[in-house]
C-alpha cells in the first residue's frame, strides 16, 4: 500500500480515525479553494516531507511522535595537522582548510519509535545510532533533535495547524494498525522511502540527499560554534520563512487577478439580488385587446 491507499483507508473509516482531516477544510488564504479530503492529505504530506528534508539539511534531526525519528549517525575523525596535508599554493587557503576540517562521515537513518516498533514483530530492534545509556527517549537520540512542528507545514499548505496535526495523528495510527494486520507499506517522503513488509522495516534515503550531507560545506551546519551569536538574535522569523522552501511550495496567486475575480463575483451577486427582488408581472391578468380587422372592400 502506498500513501494514496493509506489515505483511502483512513477516509473510509471515520470512526477509527476521527478528526478534521475527514472533511474538506477552508484555507487560510481566501484565494485558494478548499480541497477534497484525499487531496488535502496529499498536500499535507508533501509539505511534511519537504519540512523534514529542510531540517536535516540544516543539521537537525526531526522526531514524529509515535512514528520515528529522521536523523543521522555521525562518525568523527581528528582534524589533520596542516603540516601533514598536501598544501597547494595554487588553491584557495580557505578551501584547503575546509577540506582539512572535513572529518565527519554522516549516515542518514530512521529510528522507529517504541510505539511503532511494537507493531514490527519481525524488526531486529537494533539501534540505528549509538547513544549513551542515559538516553532513553527517542527525542534524545541523534544530532540536534527536534519535534515535527505542524505550524510551518500548515502555513505552507494554507491550512489550519489543527488540521495538519489531525492528519499526522491519523496517519501514524493507520500505519501502526496496517502493520499489525500484516499489510505491506511503501511510505514515500520524497527524500526517503520507508518500507514495511511482513511486519519488518527498512528504509532507503535518496543518494543525492546522502551525498549532500557528506559535502564539506555541510560541516558548518554541524558546528554551531561557527555561527555568530549576533546572527541568532538578529535573524527574524520573516527572514527565515522567506528563505525556506516551504514558502514557495505552492504557487501564490496574482493579487490583481484575485481582486478582479472578487469584483466580478461581487457584481454577479448584486445582479442576482436585483433579479430575485424584481416585481414579476402576472401575464394571466392582462386581457388581450380585441384585434380590429380592416374594413371590407366593396
Amino acid at each position: 500500500m502506498n500513501l494514496d491507499s493509506i489515505f483511502e483507508w483512513i477516509l473510509k473509516q471515520p470512526i477509527n480515525y476521527p478528526g478534521k482531516h475527514q472533511d474538506s477544510q477552508p484555507r487560510t488564504n481566501p484565494a485558494y479553494k478548499p480541497l477534497e479530503a484525499k487531496a488535502q492529505f496529499h498536500i499535507i504530506f508533501k509539505a511534511t516531507g519537504e519540512y523534514i528534508r529542510e531540517k536535516m539539511l540544516d543539521g537537525k534531526g526531526v522526531n514524529m511522535r509515535d512514528f520515528g525519528a529522521f536523523t543521522f549517525e555521525i562518525f568523527s575523525d581528528t582534524v589533520k595537522p596542516a603540516q601533514h596535508s598536501n598544501f597547494d599554493i595554487a588553491k584557495d587557503l580557505d578551501e584547503q582548510r575546509a577540506d582539512r576540517k572535513h572529518v565527519h562521515r554522516i549516515r542518514p537513518c530512521f529510528v522507529p519509535d517504541k510505539k511503532f516498533r511494537y507493531s514490527l514483530a519481525r524488526y531486529a530492534g537494533k539501534e540505528e545510532i549509538s547513544a549513551p545509556k542515559s538516553q532513553h527517549s527517542i527525542y534524545q537520540k541523534g544530532f540536534g533533535m527536534m519535534f515535527c512542528n505542524a505550524g510551518p507545514i500548515a502555513a505552507s499548505c494554507y491550512l489550519g495547524k489543527d488540521v495538519v496535526s489531525s492528519a499526522h495523528n491519523a496517519f501514524i495510527q493507520a500505519v501502526s494498525d496496517l502493520t499489525t494486520l500484516g499489510h505491506g507499506l511503501n511510505i514515500d517522503f520524497g527524500f526517503v522511502k520507508v518500507y514495511v513488509q511482513d511486519r519488518d522495516l527498512r528504509y532507503s534515503y535518496n543518494q543525492n540527499f546522502a551525498n549532500t550531507l557528506n559535502n564539506k560545506n555541510f560541516e558548518y551546519r554541524l558546528r554551531k560554534s561557527d555561527t555568530p551569536t549576533s546572527e541568532h538574535w538578529n535573524t527574524t522569523y520573516e527572514s527565515k520563512w522567506a528563505k525556506s522552501s516551504l514558502n514557495s511550495l505552492l504557487k501564490r496567486p496574482n493579487s490583481n487577478q484575485v481582486r478582479n475575480y472578487y469584483e466580478k463575483t461581487l457584481a454577479l451577486k448584486i445582479m442576482s439580488l436585483d433579479l430575485s427582488t424584481a416585481e414579476q408581472t402576472n401575464y394571466s391578468r392582462i386581457k388581450p385587446k380585441p384585434q380590429q380587422l380592416p374594413p371590407l372592400k366593396k
